[in-house]
């Protein structure tokens, strides 16, 4: 009987028919190892394709986006002209809002509305129809996400009614609340400056400063990146230490300016806490002459799909002696702007071959 697993004679000289013996015609190929070449199974061709894995390819986010509005309205004893003079006149600005270092009644060209406490609007006017139209944008600090601020002033039997609308897309979550409650403030001071023509700003407030950056990464990748001890030296310009609960970092504030101490508290990590998920760090800056401890908390949050906002914010001034919570609070406010200015560099620095120095 027959053994099914022998291999066939070699073929010799076509033609002849016959097998070729050894030391004849054309030799025999070296044996190849099991399973080196594998045999044709046409029926698995594409399998891939035709019975593709479950969840492969899995679903992919392309857009998430959201807008915001926030409309807030007055009607005020005065006619449309002596509020258009409040919003657009440096002399009226500062009594009401804040110090105007350029015009908002020109179109096309940067002025800043400074709150003399370290924190200020960069602004630009987009549309100037006076006396019952204004329009402008604005990044706090000059460095944070572009909003846009609608003024329109309508005559009524009253005065005139001031509505202003503030537009964004995609901002912190928290904006509707913090903004949604700085309008009816901001208009009530416009009209008692209106009624009174006196000073209605406050100097300066115990709470902030409070600074943002938009970074172009999902969270994740943000945390890793900033807050591993290699990020930390060079946007938060720690010498030493690690964010973890109960370590203090010596920080750099900047030329001239000494070290303050960052004592950490609590740290959640991405993904670590419901329901958001979202991470954060709460801590308080300490300096010998302040004799006491500022509170603080930075924390990342979504701006629509693989973008981040990166936070900080202040509190507890009013613990520190008089005579330093103002000086003390823009310097701070001013080394928080270089910080979110340092973390937009480290991705910025993926696309150049250098950056601006540190300090």
């Amino acid at each position: 009987m027959s053994n099914p697993l022998a291999q066939p004679a070699e073929v010799g000289n076509a033609g002849n028919g016959n097998a070729a013996q050894p030391g004849q015609g054309t030799p025999s190929p070296a044996a190849e190892p099991f399973g080196a070449q594998a045999p044709p199974f046409p029926a698995l061709d594409g399998a891939e394709y035709v019975a593709p894995q479950l969840h492969a390819p899995a679903a992919m986010t392309l857009v998430r986006d959201r807008w915001e509005r926030l409309v807030t309205t007055v009607v005020v004893p005065s006619p449309p002209e002596e509020v258009w003079r409040a919003l657009t006149d440096p002399a009226a600005l500062k009594l009401w809002l804040a110090v105007c270092r350029g015009s908002l009644g020109e179109t096309q060209r940067d002025c800043v509305l400074d709150f003399e406490d370290g924190e200020f609007f960069l602004c630009r006017a987009t549309e100037v129809e006076a006396p019952n139209h204004l329009r402008y944008l604005w990044r706090w600090l000059g460095i944070g996400q572009a909003t846009s601020v609608a003024w329109r002033i309508e005559a009524v039997e009253e005065g005139a009614r001031v509505t202003v609308t503030e537009e964004a897309r995609n901002p912190p979550w928290d904006w509707q609340t913090w903004n949604g409650g700085g309008w009816p403030g901001i208009l009530d001071q416009l009209a008692a400056y209106l009624r009174t023509g006196m000073e209605w700003r406050w100097p300066w407030r115990r709470m902030g400063p409070y600074a943002q950056v938009e970074l172009p990464s999902p969270v994740y990748m943000v945390w890793d990146r900033l807050f591993s001890p290699q990020g930390l030296k060079y946007w938060l310009l720690a010498a030493q230490g690690v964010i973890a609960p109960g370590q203090t970092l010596p920080i750099f504030m900047g030329d001239a300016s000494g070290i303050v101490e960052m004592n950490v508290g609590e740290v959640v990590q991405p993904g670590q806490s419901p329901p958001s998920f979202l991470p954060h760090v709460t801590f308080a800056l300490r300096r010998q002459a302040w004799g006491a401890e500022v509170g603080g908390r930075l924390w990342i949050e979504p701006a629509g799909w693989g973008r981040s906002i990166l936070q900080v914010f202040h509190y507890n001034w009013e613990s520190l002696p008089a005579g330093l919570q103002l000086s003390e609070r823009r310097l701070v406010a001013a080394f928080w702007a270089g910080a979110m200015r340092r973390a937009q560099q480290l991705y910025q620095m993926q696309q150049s071959s250098s950056a601006p120095h540190n300090w």
